[in-house]
């Protein structure tokens, strides 16, 4: 039989990643050392009891399959089938839903009142306001991702539309209110340097502060 604190680490590792988390992440959440986990889940040494079970309420695992070898891929189907029973998940998904779908009706209600509404200027395009749904709507469910589901792909892939929809949203307001628009559309270069900081922050190493004192 393969040694204990292998196992253990493995099923550790393997359920770490299938949440997709970092060992700093998840010491922020259990509140252990990030170098404890690491040790754990290279087979240096076995968690004690009382952390194991600590792992599997966070997991939402039982301490029979931490200690049990599993196969590549069983702990992604595993967490999947305890998030699709999960009623909390699925309110942390009828929440992301409900707010990004505010955020459109507020958009949609302004731009109604001005259409129907309100007396504007014949060179007034209404239509202008609807883009801006895009950027906040990423925003919005960029930050309830992170609070959420600690997801730092989905995070950066939503923060990524969020940039590049709002500098875009810039460009067509500027192009309506103005008649002048020569040079505008340069402002689209901004987005280059502020996609590389969200690839490097999505990549940034966490430094999570040791608030127990793990058993060798």
């Amino acid at each position: 039989m393969e040694n204990i604190s292998a196992i253990v680490g493995s099923n550790l590792a393997a359920l770490r990643k299938a949440k997709g988390m970092t060992q700093q992440e998840l010491a922020l959440e259990v509140h252990y050392s990030d170098k404890s986990i690491s040790k754990w889940e290279l087979g240096y040494s076995t968690p004690s009891v009382d952390v194991l079970m600590d792992f599997a309420a966070y997991f939402g695992v039982s301490l029979e399959y931490l200690v049990t070898e599993h196969g590549e891929g069983e702990a992604k189907e595993l967490l999947d089938a305890n998030a699709a029973k999960d009623p909390i998940t699925a309110n942390k998904f009828s929440i992301l839903g409900l707010t990004v779908m505010v955020v459109i009706l507020i958009d949609l209600s302004i731009f109604f009142s001005e259409l129907f509404f309100r007396k504007t200027p014949a060179d007034y395009n209404v239509y202008s306001i609807l883009p801006w749904m895009v950027p906040a709507s990423c925003i919005i469910a960029a930050l309830e991702v992170r609070a959420f589901f600690h997801n730092r792909i989905a995070v950066t892939v939503l923060g990524s539309a969020f940039v590049w929809s709002l500098l875009l949203c810039f460009c067509l307001q500027f192009a309506v209110f103005s008649a002048t628009t020569e040079g505008i559309w340069v402002v689209l270069f901004i987005g280059i340097p502020i996609q590389v900081i969200l690839i490097l922050l999505a990549n940034w190493k966490k430094t999570a502060k040791k608030t127990k004192t793990p058993s060798k």
